[in-house]
């Protein structure tokens, strides 16, 4: 009877420890006809998808009508597909994928159900990213930052807006966006720090809450951090313009920041970041204008052959100027450079070492993750603190 091999296969008491490799065998050992009230019951036992097993088995599932199911995601660098195994429960099909990953992995991911893109529905995990929402995949010992959280209890920095428009018409105007931080009117000489994909970095990283609760906590000395909006972005970030951005930046949007606010003078003092491409231009910007900025993190960035150039070009001149600091990190399933098919993972430990090997002094780091919102925003602390922790 089909009651009694149920019961005796597939009857799980509350937080079962049934390994999924045993569920899926003795899945297909049932009838086709008796097996979707088996996964209906053991996905409502599991509660939420993905499964996670001793820290590190992860495994997709899906269920319901198709006719085939693709994962694409940071597992797959978001360059390619794996397809999920199936097996038929009569009108619908369960669909799985089982993979090893370190327990601290956080990862992002999306199911292709006969061609149509979509986050996992049985996933209440989402996370923002520029290509719409992601399902994430958080392993047990990927603990999130907590001053990504809104604190009522801390003073508010504001966010203020300027026009920006460069005397060279090849760089389109736009909006500038700034964080001014709480008791403004009683600060002077404050550090700064400019942000490339602003706008982006300012919804999906949370910027404005991790810099107050940073400022509140006294972690770090408080600064006004201006967000770019790319126009052209490739063009600008890596491509013919970077020349023409660079000398907008430096001559005349810093020195616009420095007339309109209580900002230092000081490169020391001045920091930028970006993530991908935005980490090209802080690098590309830094080395090629130490003489505005010293400090530069760049987050799976796009590293690209005209930084070992400007190495070349001004590898006389860097021992002449103040100390960098510079902050790189890399996610171990990264993606992959259009250019040779590079992985960032290689290019940014490469860079690094070019980095030690100029005797610039530099944090790198590699974590288990991807090219994500997501992930990027977890390090924000990291990156205000190493700029500007105060002593």
């Amino acid at each position: 009877m089909f009651t009694i091999v149920l019961s005796t296969l597939l009857s799980f008491p509350p937080h079962s420890t049934v390994l999924f490799k045993d569920f899926i065998q003795q899945l297909k050992q049932l009838p086709i006809t008796e097996r979707t009230s088996a996964v209906e019951q053991y996905l409502v036992e599991k509660k939420t998808t993905p499964i996670i097993e001793n820290e590190t088995f992860l495994h997709f599932v899906w269920f319901g009508k198709a006719s085939t199911v693709l994962l694409s995601g940071d597992l797959q660098n978001w360059s390619a597909h794996d397809t999920l195994e199936k097996i038929p429960c009569g009108e619908n099909t369960f669909f799985y994928s089982s993979y090893t990953v370190p327990p601290d992995s956080r990862l992002d991911y999306q199911f292709i159900v006969d061609g149509t893109w979509g986050t996992d529905p049985k996933n209440p995990r989402i996370t923002p990213s520029g290509y719409g929402p992601h399902s994430e995949a958080a392993m047990p010992r990927f603990k999130s930052n907590p001053n990504l959280i809104y604190n009522a209890n801390v003073p508010h920095g504001k966010i203020d807006s300027m026009f920006f428009k460069s005397s060279n018409d090849s760089i389109h105007p736009r909006e500038i966006k700034l964080y001014v931080p709480h008791e403004y009117e009683n600060l002077s000489d404050l550090p700064t720090l400019y942000v490339h994909d602003g706008f982006e970095a300012l919804e999906y990283e949370s910027f404005n809450i991790v810099l107050d609760n940073l400022i509140a906590a006294k972690k770090i000395s408080p600064v006004i951090v201006i967000f770019i909006p790319p126009v052209e972005r490739g063009e600008e970030y890596v491509g013919s313009k970077l020349r023409d951005f660079t000398i907008a930046l430096c001559n005349e949007l810093v020195p616009l920041i420095d007339q309109t606010y209580r900002t230092s003078k000081n490169p020391a003092q001045r920091a930028m970041m970006g993530i991908s491409n935005g980490g090209h231009a802080s690098f590309a910007i830094v080395l090629k204008r130490p003489d505005v900025f010293l400090n530069a993190a760049g987050q799976s960035s796009t590293i690209a052959m005209q930084l070992f150039e400007i190495f070349d070009c001004t590898r006389e001149h860097l021992s002449s100027h103040p100390p960098f600091k510079i902050y790189l990190d890399v996610g171990h399933y990264d993606i992959r450079s259009p250019q040779e098919g590079a992985s960032f993972l290689q290019s940014n430990k490469n860079f690094s070492r070019e980095l030690t090997k100029n005797g610039i002094a530099h944090l790198y780091h590699e974590f288990n993750d991807g090219h994500e919102w997501a992930n990027w925003r977890e390090r924000t602390e990291e990156i205000l603190i190493y700029f500007f922790g105060k002593k």
